[in-house]
């Protein structure tokens, strides 16, 4: 017989879903205030990318950070901590006087989120049972497209009427909001029930830090500063030699910054690998809507964040109907229909974008055709990855899911910029075309993952509590 889900349940959640909101507001935002931002400071480009870039990278660096202080300290205790880093990082950049100190704070709001990100799913699933899991995961999940379909409209509507300030000035109001809410919970901390045990590993965790740091510092900057510039070379060998040492160390430790156990897990280890290739797909095809819209198009920023809001929304609606779909019939039939129809969104790309500059007819096609698609495999394959996982470690898990997840966005990024390059106006078309037929053989490859190596009757894994 299935739990009642309790008050208290609903509104640990609710907090959940407002403050990963805030997280495609804090990227979008910055991204589409970027111009009047550089205007204002005159900095030359490549100094001020770094407010999108450190925020990039430090999310990346600290996530894993973030489950392992979760599991260990409280999932609402270090929820409440990385939302006030958070909090402190939009106001640094509110007032900022210079680039230094917008770069600052942006780097905050990137270590708060990674932070509070994984421990926002873990102290949900503390509160729901299990039955009612994929129904918190799907409207937790819905929560980041929906943030995702606002964002460019909202931050578009402030850059009109106010100073591109009011857009940090938003997400310090909303983070206060955030951690008053949780304040006012006066319930026990769940997760202290199940703190592990064992000493950190001082040396261990920096090093894997700087590891994956290194890597994303490489992948994100590498278009801007060449592959095979210094500055990128060195950010790949330095990771290269930091990740064995990690490795070495991480094998023995009593609280490993990545628990490998997790992976003899079936449904975790299928799940983050075909998370890989629905992640690449699904985040990095959102640099080419606007690029085309602004070029080819010739779409003002506010009618480029209303033309493509369609595909968030849809996303976030779908992402919450989820849940009892996987209830009843399991993940394995969703995720098929899900990645088959990121295959179909993508050959309509191939074959019917750039034909025209009609909207309803030559894009908004593929556009609903990518929502219903990413509504049916973002929160599905997460809720897969956590399905088997024992709580004690529900941080880790889900902070290793979420890393992987951020490391291919950004891998996809970088391919999708090399593929495109420099083109713009109607030249550009080809080189879209083949980005699209790029992402196409991805989702096919996701689309076969599941098909082939999803467990059908996944067991129930136990793995040794940390």
């Amino acid at each position: 017989m299935n739990q009642p889900i309790t008050r208290a349940a609903w509104y640990i959640l609710a907090i959940s879903v407002f403050a990963m909101i805030l997280l495609p507001a804090a990227l979008t935002g910055t991204t589409i205030a970027f111009p009047e931002i550089e205007l204002d400071f005159g900095s030359n480009r490549a100094t001020l990318s770094w407010i999108l870039s450190g925020y990039a990278i430090t999310t990346a660096a600290f996530t894993l950070l973030g489950g392992q202080l979760s599991d260990r300290l409280g999932s609402q205790r270090m929820f409440t901590r990385g939302m006030l880093l958070f909090f402190f990082g939009a106001l640094v950049c509110t007032f900022s006087p210079n680039v230094s100190f917008l770069i600052a704070g942006r780097t905050m709001q990137g270590i708060g989120a990674a932070i509070y990100a994984p421990s926002s799913l873990a102290m949900v699933l503390l509160r729901f049972h299990k039955t009612h899991h994929p129904l918190a995961i799907g409207i937790w999940a819905a929560s980041v497209p929906i943030g995702s379909a606002l964002s460019p409209t909202f931050a578009s509507l402030i850059l009109e009427i106010a100073d591109w300030r009011w857009m940090f000035a938003v997400q310090t109001i909303g983070a206060a909001a955030v951690v008053i809410a949780i304040a006012l919970h006066k319930t026990k901390e769940i997760s202290a029930e199940i703190i592990n045990t064992g000493s950190l590993d001082i040396l261990g965790i920096p090093i894997g830090t700087a590891a994956i740091g290194c890597l994303a510092l490489g992948i994100v900057q590498g278009p801007r500063w060449g592959w095979m510039s210094w500055g990128t070379i060195l950010a790949f060998i330095a990771s290269a030699t930091l990740f064995p040492i990690f490795l070495y160390r991480n094998k023995g430790q009593p609280v490993p910054l990545i628990d490998f156990k997790l992976f003899s897990i079936p449904t975790f280890t299928t799940a983050n690998a075909v998370s890989l290739g629905v992640s690449l797909v699904g985040s990095s095809v959102w640099l080419l809507w606007p690029i085309h819209l602004s070029t080819v198009w010739e779409y003002s920023q506010i009618q480029i964040g209303l033309a493509i809001t369609p595909t968030p929304l849809l996303a976030g609606v779908v992402s919450i109907g989820t849940g009892r779909w996987v209830q009843n019939y399991g993940y394995r039939g969703i995720l098929l229909v899900g990645t088959a129809l990121l295959i179909a969104a993508n050959c309509w790309f191939i074959s019917f974008y750039g034909s025209g500059i009609n909207y309803w007819e030559n894009m908004f096609p593929g556009l609903f055709l990518y929502g219903v698609a990413m509504g049916l495999t973002f929160a599905p394959l997460n809720g897969a990855a956590l399905s088997e996982v024992p709580e004690q470690v529900y941080g880790r898990a889900n902070a290793t899911f979420l890393t992987g997840r951020a490391m291919c966005s950004a891998v996809g990024i970088a391919i999708l910029v090399a593929i495109i390059g420099d083109s713009v106006g109607i030249g550009a078309l080809p080189a879209f075309r083949n980005a699209f037929i790029f992402l196409a053989a991805v989702s096919t490859l996701s689309f076969l993952m599941v098909g082939a190596l999803w467990p059908k009757r996944a067991k129930k894994q136990q793995i040794e509590s940390r």
